[in-house]
C-alpha cells in the first residue's frame, strides 16, 4: 500500500504548483491581460533600454 500513498502524494506536491499556476493565469485572464498584453508590457519595459544603446548593439552587430 505504500507505492500507491507515495505516488498519489508525489502527484498532489506536482498539482501544487500546477495550481499555482494556474491560479496566475486566471489572474491575469480576470484582469484583462492576455499574451498580447503581457508581452507588451515586457517589450515596453525592454524598449528604453534598446533605446539608450542603440548605437552600442548596432556596433556589435555589424561587429565593429
Amino acid at each position: 500500500m505504500t507505492a500507491p500513498e507515495s505516488a498519489v502524494s508525489k502527484l498532489n506536491a506536482d498539482m501544487t504548483s500546477v495550481k499555482e499556476v494556474t491560479t496566475e493565469v486566471s489572474r491575469w485572464k480576470l484582469m484583462g491581460l492576455g499574451a498580447l498584453g503581457i508581452t507588451g508590457m515586457a517589450a515596453a519595459a525592454l524598449a528604453p533600454l534598446v533605446t539608450a544603446h542603440w548605437h552600442d548593439i548596432w556596433r556589435v552587430i555589424r561587429g565593429g
